[in-house]
């Protein structure tokens, strides 16, 4: 399930509800596990996993794919038995591990493109603005942005020339239209395709949950 997923999450972004469907009989293995787990710890990972990438989803930082996999993981996989440090995995903690490595994988591919953004940015930015574009941002051209997919301007361009700078962006919003509209900008002679903006990718996040599940089965917990 998470290897296919991620495939269509890499190529598409996008994870057809009837595929969910077809995968969600995978909870029948709860009736098999449930009575390993201690109950309280293994609903208090449940619930509180899932909140949590609902929320996520509702603030339009992540997507319903996400949301259905977390619900399907969490509840297919009540205990599992790590390689290195099975103890709290046995017991019902394993929703909450794979959060936690694919939240850390995540963080480091931040750490990494702030290494590769020292210098790039604005000094007359708010100091704020400067950290998420560290973080989450790639500076590219026009001419670049047009020629990709699944990245999203965080350089703002009205109608009039001004430019602003936003640090987020909606899992809603459609890629391919910002291209048309910058494609609009540069026709009206607003913007030159070597002019240089900032841009965030559309992190696909199926694939580092794939990632940390690989994670959560070989070292476990290690408390």
């Amino acid at each position: 399930m998470l290897v296919h997923t991620s495939i269509l999450d890499i190529k598409t972004r996008e994870v057809d509800l009837k595929i969910w469907l077809i995968y969600s009989p995978l909870i029948i293995f709860l009736y098999f596990d449930y009575r390993h787990v201690i109950p309280l710890l293994y609903i208090y990972s449940v619930v509180t996993t899932n909140v949590l990438i609902y929320v996520f989803y509702r603030l339009a930082l992540m997507g319903g794919a996400d949301l259905f996999l977390s619900i399907i993981l969490s509840l297919s996989n009540a205990a599992v038995y790590p390689i290195f440090f099975p103890r709290f995995s046995e017991l019902g903690i394993e929703p909450l591990v794979i959060v936690l490595y694919a939240s850390l994988l995540i963080g480091i591919s931040a750490i990494m493109n702030l290494l590769r953004n020292i210098g790039k940015v604005e000094r007359n930015l708010p100091f704020s603005t400067k950290l998420s574009l560290l973080i989450s941002g790639k500076k590219i051209t026009v001419r670049q942005f047009l020629d990709s997919k699944f990245l999203f301007p965080l350089t703002q361009v009205n109608e009039d020339g001004t430019v602003s700078i936003r640090t987020s962006f909606s899992v809603d919003e459609d890629d391919a239209e910002w291209r048309k509209k910058f494609q609009e900008y540069i026709e009206k002679g607003i913007i030159k395709e070597d002019d240089e903006i900032w841009v965030v990718w559309g992190v696909p996040v199926i694939p580092f949950i794939l990632a940390g599940y690989v994670l959560s089965l070989i070292i476990g917990l290690p408390l």
